[in-house]
């Protein structure tokens, strides 16, 4: 099935109009509308749920049932995660802890290669 450009653009503009709306409906509420107490504070770890949700199954997928050294051998995602999780629990410095998971993440993938 072959869709023309103006279906993709069109499809594309819609996409993007739905995610501006739901992203931003808390904005747009009234005051009296908005979340308050424990629903504003559960909203507030949302996206670190969802990238959790979204990420832990890629990183432990191909190393289940392996003792740890040997899948951290196996597998970089493992490892980087390991080091990031690590980096961010002792500096609380998410950028660096994200440059050094990337960068663990590429230097055994180069490795393994």
């Amino acid at each position: 099935m072959t869709e023309s450009p103006a279906q993709i653009w069109t499809l594309i503009a819609l996409l993007t109009l739905v995610t501006l709306v739901a992203r931003n409906l808390f904005l747009l509420l009234p005051p009296a509308w908005q979340p308050r107490g424990q629903v504003a504070q559960a909203l507030r770890y949302a996206p670190l749920a969802a990238l959790l949700a979204i990420t832990a199954p890629e990183i432990v997928r191909d190393v289940r049932g392996l003792p740890l050294a040997p899948a951290l051998l196996a597998d970089p995602r493992l490892a980087a995660a390991m080091v990031l999780t690590a980096v961010l629990l002792m500096s609380r410095r998410s950028l660096l802890a994200l440059v050094l998971g990337s960068t663990t993440f590429i230097l055994l993938s180069v490795l393994r290669a």
